[in-house]
C-alpha cells in the first residue's frame, strides 16, 4: 500500500477506536469436548486419505488424526482435553496447502467443491468457524468489488484504455479505496469478536504490517482478558513488543526449550535480572563469549539469586548442542540453557532481531530491557554495577 493509504487506514482506526467500546468476555479460551469434522469433496474420488495436523510455534507440524476418504467423504473425531485452547488446524491431502479450520467442541462441516481449490472450501458449524467464515467473506467482498468496478471500466472504455496509464491509475485508486474500506470493516468485525481466538491470529497475520506501534498496542489491549494466555494472543503480543523493542520497553516473552526437555517462558524468571545471551556452538566468537559468561556465572553466585543467565543456542542440531555444553563446561547448576533446534530461523532469534551471534541482552526484574546489545567486556561491569546498588539504567532514555 502507499503511504497515503496507510495514513487513511490510521485515521479510520482512530475513528473506530473512539466509536467502539471493548467489552471483555468471560468465555473460556479452552474447553473439554469432542470436535467432529464431516468433510465432503465433490470431485474427490481420487483422494484416498486426508490427515488433520497442527503446527506449533516453531512451525513443526504434528499429525493428530488420519481419515480414509470414501466417495469424497471423510470424518475426524478429535477429543479436546480440558484447558486446551481453540486452535487452527489444517486438513492435509487436499491440494497443496490444504484446508484450515478451528478445532473446538461441536460438529464442523467442511464442503469442498474442487480438490484443486481447497481454499474455496466452506467451513461451518461451530462458533469460531462460523465467525471466521464471516470475517473471510468481508475480506473477499473487497476483492469482488474491485473486480466488479474494473470489469465495468473495461466494458465502458475498452481493454486498451484499461491497460493505459490512465486506466491503470484509475484501477490503482479503486484498489486503494476498497483496501481502506475492507480494512475498516475487518477491524470492526475483529474488535466486535474480541473474545474469539481468530482475532489475535488475524491481527498478527493480516493487520499488523499496516498498523503503527501505538495502534498495534491498542489492538492488542482490545483482546478479551479470557484470551490473555492463549497462544495466539501471546504470539501477537510478542510481535508487537518486538516491533517496539528498545531500552526501557518490555521485551518479548520467548519460549525456552530447556536442556532437561522441559519448556519454560522467559517471564518465569520475572523478579530477577536476566542476562539473555544468544550464541551458536559453531560461531568463532563463542569461546570468548563463553569465557565471559563463565566469569559472570561465578560473579552472580554472591547475588542471592538476584541474577540468572539464560543461554539460548541458535543451533540446528540438538544433540550437537548438548554435547557442546558438556565439552565447554557450561552445563552447570543454575545456568539456564535453551535451544529450539531451529538455527537462525528460531522464532526467539527473530523476535530479538538477532543478526549475528553472540548477542547479549540485559533484562530487569519487571521484564524491560536494560541493554539490547551488550559487548562481552561490558557484561560483568554492568552486572557488578547493579549488584552494588547502582541502578544506572534508570537514568537512560527510553
Amino acid at each position: 500500500m502507499t503511504v497515503q493509504t496507510n495514513k487513511k487506514i490510521i485515521v479510520m482506526l482512530k475513528r473506530l477506536f473512539s466509536a467502539i467500546i471493548v467489552v471483555a468476555s468471560c468465555i473460556s479460551a479452552g474447553a473439554q469436548g469432542t470436535c467432529i469434522i464431516n468433510g465432503n469433496i465433490a470431485d474427490g474420488k481420487k483422494i484416498k486419505k486426508v490427515s488433520l495436523v497442527i503446527a506449533d510455534e516453531f512451525g513443526q507440524e504434528r499429525e493428530v488424526a488420519v481419515s480414509k476418504v470414501k466417495k469424497g467423504k471423510y470424518l475426524f473425531t478429535h477429543e479436546i482435553a480440558a484447558g486446551d485452547p481453540v486452535m487452527l488446524y489444517t486438513i492435509k491431502g487436499i491440494g497443496e496447502k490444504g484446508i484450515r479450520l478451528f478445532v473446538e467442541p461441536g460438529e464442523v462441516n467442511v464442503n469442498t467443491v474442487s480438490a484443486e481449490a481447497p481454499e474455496e472450501s466452506t467451513v461451518t458449524g461451530t462458533p469460531t468457524n462460523d465467525a471466521y467464515a464471516e470475517y473471510m467473506a468481508i475480506r473477499n467482498a473487497g476483492q469482488k468489488r474491485v473486480d466488479t468496478q474494473t470489469e465495468a471500466l473495461a466494458a465502458a472504455n475498452g481493454s486498451d484504455w484499461l491497460q493505459s496509464s490512465e486506466g491503470q491509475s484509475t484501477v490503482k485508486n479503486i484498489k486503494a479505496k476498497e483496501a481502506i474500506k475492507t480494512e475498516a470493516e475487518a477491524i470492526r468485525f475483529l474488535i466486535n469478536h474480541n473474545s474469539s481466538p481468530m482475532t489475535p491470529f488475524e491481527i498478527e497475520h493480516t493487520l499488523l504490517p499496516n498498523l503503527s506501534e501505538s495502534y498495534a498496542d491498542q489492538m492488542t489491549k482490545a483482546i478479551a482478558v479470557s484470551l490473555r494466555n492463549h497462544p495466539y494472543y501471546l504470539s501477537l503480543r510478542n510481535k508487537v513488543l518486538s516491533n517496539s523493542m528498545k531500552v526501557g520497553n518490555e521485551v518479548p516473552d520467548i519460549t525456552l526449550p530447556l536442556l532437561s526437555g522441559e519448556k519454560k517462558r522467559l517471564s518465569d524468571y520475572r523478579g530477577k535480572y536476566v542476562v539473555l545471551n544468544f550464541w551458536a556452538s559453531g560461531c568463532e566468537k563463542s569461546p570468548a563469549m563463553l569465557a565471559i559468561m563463565k566469569e559472570l556465572y561465578e560473579t552472580i553466585k554472591s547475588s542471592n539469586g538476584q541474577f540468572v543467565i539464560v543461554s539460548f543456542a541458535l543451533d540446528s542440531n540438538a544433540a550437537a548442542w548438548k554435547e557442546a555444553l558438556k565439552s565447554n563446561g557450561t552445563d552447570l547448576e543454575g545456568w539456564i540453557h535453551a535451544c529450539d533446534a531451529a538455527g537462525a530461523e528460531s522464532p526467539a532469534a527473530k523476535l530479538y532481531k538477532v543478526e549475528s551471534t553472540p548477542k547479549i541482552v540485559l533484562i530487569e526484574p519487571e521484564g524491560r530491557a536494560v541493554s539490547l546489545n551488550l559487548e562481552n567486556n561490558e557484561v560483568i561491569m554492568r552486572v557488578k554495577q547493579i549488584m552494588s546498588g547502582d541502578l544506572y539504567y534508570l537514568d537512560q532514555e527510553e
